[in-house]
């Protein structure tokens, strides 16, 4: 297996004894592409491996190669203001989406540019990259449209696997 997200928890074997969690989360994931998973949360006390449950999620679906597009993101416990999480939320999704295509893990860690996305969307043809990077550009220079800015970034996910399953962009 490979990690092209660094796990919280150091040396991948130290996630031990989380076999039943792992399965049945195996058969939740694989029915996500038929439609049959519905949304989870995972609840747990503080220092319980959450994060480190999740990370190794990621990495096994990554490196799997497979029908279901892995997608993480870290939020920091800071104030953050709304047109950067947009922004830093959008460069993880379209990062990591091109990673997964691509095969190049180094993206997952360091993410690309609004414009090196743009310049990916131009030359694959995924016009919704090249859209959403002018307009997440634009407004971040210009400003006042704070919440769209959100809903481009966060639709971003719903759009691209959208137009995946269509066999377009």
């Amino acid at each position: 297996m490979q990690y092209p997200l660094e796990e919280k928890i150091g040396e991948p074997e130290l996630l031990v004894g989380r076999d039943r969690e792992f399965a049945n989360f195996d058969r939740w994931i694989a029915n996500i592409p038929k439609r049959l998973s519905k949304s989870r949360v995972i609840l747990a006390r503080r220092k319980s491996g959450k994060t480190s449950f999740v990370q190794r999620i990621f990495n096994q679906l990554w490196s799997e190669n497979g029908e279901v597009i892995p997608f993480y993101i870290d939020i920091p416990e800071i104030k953050v203001w709304y047109p950067h999480l947009a922004i830093k939320y959008y460069q993880a999704f379209a990062s990591q989406y091109i990673s997964f295509l691509e095969r190049d893990e180094h993206l997952v860690r360091e993410p690309l540019s609004l414009e090196e996305i743009r310049e990916y969307g131009i030359s694959k043809s995924i016009r919704s990259f090249v859209r959403d990077a002018d307009f997440l550009t634009r407004e971040s220079r210009e400003g006042g449209m704070h919440f769209l800015m959100w809903e481009t970034a966060c639709g971003g996910p719903r759009i691209v696997s959208r137009a995946c399953m269509a066999g377009g962009s």
